[in-house]
Parts: structure tokens; sequence; C-alpha cells
């Protein structure tokens, strides 16, 4: 009998749902699926929860007698360079609702926040699989059913190389697992880059590439899914006894923005602080053309913004401003607290609809 073959963790191949889910313990369909790359080495961690009886009363001692399943919890990163298409799949699942256009060959997906009184809170779910070998030599073979983005952080910094630009997703799930995963994982999705190089900021009026002051940016979205609250009486139990959750809900969603950048004469972001000058912020990514005249992009718009925080520093001598933005609800109505925008040649991403939910939809018709 052979040795087992070690396996190398670059075998790793991944497909997640571009489509969310008709119910959040209902996986995506193959075709459904995509395959993208990723950076970042770790797998999901899917870590089963266990309880035993040592405190309780009748036994007649302190000890263990039993074990007993409780839920399994499912959480982890995706992290990647910066694309068109990664960047459509994690703004519209990460904020929840989109509307889809076409732009020349390719497509625009604006992206906004849910809103409780018409979208729910329900966050749209989707299936992830992770497969090391096919079966019957698989090392690693699970679909985790009911994932979603619990929060994701846009950079930008200075430098050669695709990672002057990344995008990384933190996916937490409802616990139920599919082992072995039946899925069909898809060849891989080509993916266009978009490098910090090709950036346009202008906040509060100041354009930070025209004066080539910019040095880099962090935008994180933070949706603060109530994973507790996923379990409840009738939520759903696997076969072997774990609770699974049946909703997967955001809480008190949060939106943060932090920039450094030269600091010029005049002191206008201190300013700007000092007097809470309000003005909107753009932050945007331009890449490569797919068409004749449209190019690869994303492009974030705030409304209203405040400085938050402005700290003097340097960075290899220059001196410099660590500058926070404090990002306010518009007081226009129907405008969006803000619009994440990407334009790609991925057609299809889809998380809601007009009054509702793809379940809803589905539903409905």
């Amino acid at each position: 009998m052979s040795a087992p073959c070690a396996a190398n963790i670059r075998e790793t191949k991944i497909a997640f749902g571009f489509v969310a889910q008709p119910d959040v313990q209902v996986k995506n369909t193959d075709a459904e699926l995509w395959s993208l790359s990723k950076v970042n080495a770790a797998l999901l961690v899917v870590d089963p929860q266990t309880e035993d009886n040592a405190a309780d009363i009748g036994k007649g001692n302190e000890f263990p007698t039993e074990v007993y399943p409780t839920q399994i919890n499912v959480a982890g990163p995706l992290e990647k360079y910066l694309s068109s298409q990664w960047a459509a799949w994690v703004f519209s699942f990460g904020l929840g609702k989109q509307t889809e256009t076409v732009v020349g060959t390719g497509v625009q997906y604006a992206c906004i926040p849910m809103e409780p009184e018409t979208d729910c809170i329900n966050l749209p779910a989707f299936t992830m699989v992770e497969r090391i070998r096919e079966e019957p030599e698989s090392v690693v073979n699970r679909g985790m059913i009911g994932c979603v983005i619990n929060d994701f952080t846009l950079n930008l910094e200075s430098g050669p190389g695709r990672a002057n630009a990344r995008l990384a997703a933190n996916i937490v799930g409802t616990g139920k697992v599919e082992q072995p995963s039946t899925s069909v994982i898809p060849a891989l999705t080509p993916e266009n880059a978009l490098n910090a190089a090709g950036s346009k900021i202008t906040i509060q009026g100041v354009d930070y590439v025209l004066n080539k002051g910019f040095i880099s940016l962090q935008v994180q979205w933070n949706n603060n899914v109530r994973l507790d609250t996923g379990l409840y009486p009738g939520s759903g139990v696997d076969e072997n006894g774990f609770a699974m959750r049946g909703r997967m809900e955001f809480g008190d969603r949060t939106c943060e923005v932090s920039f450094v950048a030269r600091a010029m004469k005049g002191s206008v972001e201190l300013y700007a602080l000092m007097e809470q000058t309000e003005g909107p912020a753009t932050i945007e990514v331009v890449g490569g053309l797919f068409d004749a005249i449209n190019k690869h992009s994303i492009k974030l718009e705030f409304p209203r913004t405040r400085m938050s925080a402005v700290v003097v520093g340097e960075q290899n001598g220059i001196v410099t401003v660590n500058c926070n933005l404090r990002v306010l609800q518009s007081t226009v109505p129907a405008t969006p607290y803000c619009t994440f925008t990407a334009v790609t040649t991925k057609p299809g991403i889809e998380v809601l609809n007009e009054g509702g939910t793809t379940t809803q939809r589905r539903l409905a018709a």
C-alpha cells in the first residue's frame, strides 16, 4: 500500500454563489456558482460547538459523562487583489441591494445599503464551496450553505504591483455544511485588475490626485451580523443534531473612511475638522477598456462627510495628515447613505429586487 500524498494548499479550489440563495438553508445550484482565485491561504473555519454535562446535578460528582452538540460556527476571510468582477460581487452582497444596467458590452452595478422597512434585514446568502482534490481522493470537500458578508475592507496604497489595491471580505455562515459537497466547481472566471494608480479621489472639494498628495486610503463596511439571534426555536438542526441558523440579519451597520495624505499649506484638513466643514467624498478606481469606450471601474460615493480626526505625522520623511471621515446620512429624500458602483463584464449578479429579497421574488413568481 502506497503512502498517502501530502496536499499542497495551492491545490485549493473555491466557488461561491453570484445569485442569492432562494432561502438561507437552500444551497445555490451549480449554474449559480462561479470560481475566482484569492490571495489568502486560509480556508473558512468550520467550528462545531459542544457542551458537556459536568455542571448537571444528579450524577454524584462534578465530572462529565455526556457531550452534546450545540451549533456550528462558520467564519473566515476572502482576501483578493482588487478587480471589477470581485468588487461587483462584494458591493452587491455586502450592501445587499443593487441595480444592474447595461454599459456598452458590460454591466454596471449600483449598490446601496438595504432599507429595513422595504428590504427587511436578512442579508443575501450564498453557498461557499472549498475543495482540495476531487472525490474519492479529496482532502477537503465541503459546501457552507447560507453564508453572508459580515464586513469588507477596501485598501488603496502607494507602491508597485497588484497589492496596492486590495478588497477583502469576512464571511460568516449558518452552520449548515454539506460534506462531501456535491456542487460542481466551474472553471476559473477571468478577472480584470484595478490598480491604485488609476484612482481619482476628491474629498470635501479637495482633488488629492490633482495635487499629487495622496498616500493611502481605507474604506470599511461592517454589517455586524446578528449570529446569536439566528438560532431560535424552529431554526433547524442538521443530521448530527447541531443547530443551524435560520436567519442572517444585519445589526447596526457602520462605515469608516480613513486616509493618509501629504500635508498641504493651509492645513485644510485640520480647519475642516475644527469648523466641522461638510462635503461629499468620491473615490474612484479606473482600469482598462472592455470595449471601445467603457472601462472597468469602481466608484464609491458619500454625499455627506465631516472630518472626525486629523493627526499630523510623517512617512519617509514627508509630513503627512492621517484623517478619519465621518459618513453622515443624506438629508435629501431618497438619496442613499452611500453608493458603491462597479462597472465590469460579469452579468447576472443578483441579490435583491424592488420590494423584496430573491426569495420573495421567486415565491411571488
